[in-house]
């Protein structure tokens, strides 16, 4: 298409171009075959749609309107709370906070090591103050001791 038929295309397809521009298109129009056969298609084309057009407009039966706001208002609007007042919403929170605690519970067993209690330190061993019977394993732990 050439510039002509380009610039001028919208005004002249909606029926609002100018009288002088009108008849510089349509001269141009009468002299290039190939303009005037793409615009051909195109008015070709906007036919078509517009042929996809309804003609009638859609509109609910009557008294449909009335019915539907009547159901939607009869409905009771819930609460935010309301979830929390069902008993299966209850069994639900119990069962993952015992499953929470399953989980913790596993997790801090797998993890410990064995307790192994730490030796007395020399200072404890003399403030025992004689308590311990055994004085080969009171000089033992004091010789053994290491800071």
């Amino acid at each position: 298409m050439h510039a002509v038929i380009i610039n001028d295309l919208e005004e002249y397809l909606s029926g609002s171009l100018p009288p002088s521009a009108l008849h510089r298109f349509e001269a141009h129009l009468k002299t290039c075959d190939v303009c005037a056969g793409e615009l051909h298609e195109m008015v070709d084309c906007a036919g078509l749609f517009a042929s996809l057009k309804l003609t009638e407009a859609l509109e609910p039966p009557p008294g449909f309107t009335a019915r539907f706001m009547q159901t939607v208002s009869e409905r009771p609007v819930p609460s935010f709370w309301a979830q929390f007042g069902d008993f299966a919403f209850g069994r639900r929170v119990v069962f993952a906070s015992l499953l929470t605690m399953a989980a913790l519970g596993t997790f801090l067993i797998s993890s410990e090591t064995s307790y192994t209690p730490a030796p007395p330190t020399p200072e404890a061993v003399m403030a025992d103050n004689g308590a311990s019977t055994n004085a080969d394993q009171m000089l033992a732990t004091l010789a053994n001791y290491e800071p």
